[in-house]
């Protein structure tokens, strides 16, 4: 029934009312035959309009409009400490033609008490049948800092002196809100179970690392997190057909912008880095989950993306795929196991990075002249328990990156460096305790994390692909590093997290 019939039942039945306040208050002779012939046919009225009500459906807006509103705040806790060996450190001046360098001795780094905050804002809004777009703002500060000194000092190339575009929002920086994500989605193309997307992309928080941070993911969308972490503006073309052997079955093929070159001059200087991928989510259940992905980046730049780049070093590969599998009523709570496996292969060309060595300089996963095509390799595995009478989470985790290994991850949600880009072991180890209010919002949940991460460096440059990586226990003063060298370093976190 419309507004104007629930409008007149109302009316109805407020006249009703007063009518039979007004004879009761009456005394009894004045309760004569025309009162009470009005107040039934105005009951008779009330009857039937409510009747009406009932069974008519609810007339539809001409023009619906879906808006949810939602996000997160989270306040962390780290304390970290870091190994260095004795190295040989790399200055970046010369006095005639001999390198500046300064020899390192063994020591320790920490920081017994780095607090930050980050803050994360979503809109999603349905504008017609079959368009969605998706808004996420982000903020990520240290407290008592408005610049990345604190957590970016030259360790790491991910975390090098300053955040970038793939970075913004996801490592700590100022207390401005970012754009991460801003994307439309224009579903059922041509009346069939293709899809569109084009935006600033939901490319950071994959499977399986959504796992550790306790959110759901479903559906085609996003990436692996093993292979990529890395805010991307792009599009996307994927389709959706119903195969029963094969529930939950997408794929799509995506295309990213790393960086742009801006204007050349003279048809000479650094070109536009682009990335083209291909995933097949092949097998999806509420209890498991199969999928593969290919993509290629063409053009590596060869320092952080912006003015500094000067040219291009050339292209890296990755092959890749994942299985999660969920074990329910395992004792006291559900069993969620992962496993997920990659290969990158590098492909320099002849440009290098100008670090003044002349013929030495270095360049793609290489040093000097002669650089080849290389693979390295990598394995992320791990465990969660969810206990349901205490809402208690326990996980860990393990990962392992090869000698030549590479990946496109500097989003990864750690200190550090982004584990999942390391060359050698790291460990994890957490627990999650829901404080179990009950939820006002669909998604509002409140807990603490307790985590400890250790990380194991085998060989230099995690997260970069400047360079040879070097052997860290054999490492000679003869070779010189641009950046400062961990063999071993640990993460002590604490969060304490607000959804809605």
């Amino acid at each position: 029934m419309g507004t104007g019939s629930r409008r007149k039942a109302r009316a109805a039945g407020w006249a009703a009312a007063a009518l039979l306040t007004a004879a009761a208050a009456a005394p009894a002779g004045a309760q004569d035959d025309a009162l009470a012939k009005k107040v039934d046919e105005l009951t008779r009225q009330v009857q039937a309009l409510s009747a009406k009500e009932a069974a008519a459906p609810e007339a539809e807006d001409p023009k619906p409009r879906a808006f949810s509103f939602g996000g997160d705040l989270r306040v962390r806790h780290d304390v970290l400490v870091g190994k260095i060996p004795s190295y040989t450190q790399f200055l970046g001046t010369f006095s005639g033609s001999t390198p500046n360098t300064q020899a390192v001795p063994s020591q320790t780094v920490r920081n017994d008490s780095l607090l930050t905050s980050r803050l994360g804002l979503d809109l999603h809004v349905r504008p017609m049948d079959g368009v969605t777009m998706k808004v996420r703002l982000l903020a990520d500060k240290t407290w008592g800092m408005e610049d990345q000194g604190a957590t970016q000092a030259g360790y790491f190339a991910d975390r090098q002196n300053s955040s970038f575009d793939g970075t913004m929002g996801h490592v700590p920086a100022d207390n401005s809100l970012r754009v991460d994500q801003a994307y439309a989605t224009v579903k059922d193309l041509f009346g069939a179970p293709v899809w569109f997307s084009i935006g600033r992309r939901p490319s950071t928080g994959g499977v399986p690392t959504n796992i550790r941070d306790t959110r759901d993911v479903s559906g085609g969308a996003g990436t692996p997190g093993l292979m990529i972490d890395y805010a991307f503006d792009g599009g996307t073309l994927g389709m959706a057909p119903e195969i029963d052997a094969l529930p939950g079955f997408e794929s799509k093929v995506c295309f990213g912008r790393g960086y742009d070159s801006g204007y050349i001059k003279g048809g000479v200087g650094d070109k536009d880095t682009n990335m083209l991928g291909a995933s097949v989510l092949a097998y999806e259940t509420p209890d498991a989950r199969v999928d593969l992905q290919y993509d290629r980046a063409f053009g590596i730049f060869d320092t952080i993306p912006g003015p500094g780049v000067r040219t291009n070093l050339g292209d890296i590969e990755q092959y890749g795929g994942s299985l999660i599998r969920v074990f329910r009523g395992l004792g006291p709570g559900d069993l969620t196991v992962f496993g997920s496996g990659a290969a990158s292969r590098s492909t320099p060309n002849s440009n290098r990075y100008n670090a003044g060595f002349g013929s030495g300089n270095p360049g793609l996963m290489c040093d000097g002249p002669d650089c080849a095509q290389k693979t390295g390799y990598a394995f992320y595995a791990g465990a969660r328990y969810d206990i349901s009478r205490t809402k208690t989470k326990v996980g860990a985790e393990f990962n392992r990156g090869s000698k030549d290994w590479i990946t496109f991850v500097p989003a990864g949600d750690d200190v550090w460096t982004s584990k999942l880009g390391t060359r050698g072991n790291v460990y994890e180890a957490y627990a999650v305790q829901d404080l179990g209010r009950a939820p006002i919002t669909r998604d509002a949940r409140v807990f603490f994390r307790l985590g400890w991460q250790y990380y194991d460096f085998q060989y230099t440059g995690s997260n970069s692909w400047v360079g040879t990586p070097k052997r860290i226990k054999d490492l000679t003063p003869a070779q010189m590093q641009f950046m400062t060298v961990l063999k071993s370093a640990y993460d002590v976190y604490t969060t304490f997290e607000v959804r809605f």
